[in-house]
């Protein structure tokens, strides 16, 4: 039985081989834009408030074994995330994963892949994720 929440991705896991290795059966929804925040880079990704900005987001339909398999793959337990829920533009809730620890960045040159995998997989405005590469200092 899948959760009836999905669950918003807005970093690797929008690249869908890799949320399907991480969660096999995982169903993408869609995409949406969740206004009052924005996409951060440090070494992973993140998302901060900020009221001028809109973060894109890929929706999931996961099973409740997806969500802990990807507790731990967040570090919940070690508080490094923590899984919120989120109101969305259209008013229904998704599950995401706020950034507790912050880790330094710049992101390695195989996590940019993965982003950007996922924001074609998803067929999202590549312009967030550039501007957020550029904030953190990537150079590849």
């Amino acid at each position: 039985m899948f959760d009836p929440l999905p669950y918003a991705a807005y970093g690797s896991n929008l690249h869908h081989a890799r949320m399907w290795q991480r969660c096999p059966g995982a169903v993408p929804l869609g995409s949406t834009l969740l206004p009052g925040w924005r996409l951060a880079l440090g070494r992973f990704a993140a998302i901060a408030r900020d009221e001028a900005a809109r973060v894109p987001l890929g929706l999931w339909r996961v099973l409740p074994q997806h969500l802990l398999t990807l507790d731990v793959m967040e570090g919940t337990a070690l508080g490094i995330y923590e899984r919120v829920r989120i109101r969305l533009p259209d008013g229904a809730e998704a599950w995401t994963y706020l950034e507790r620890r912050p880790r330094p960045g710049p992101p390695e040159a195989w996590y940019v892949r993965h982003l950007r995998h996922g924001y074609r997989d998803f067929g999202l405005d590549p312009s967030p994720l550039e501007a957020a590469l550029s904030a953190s200092g990537f150079a590849g």
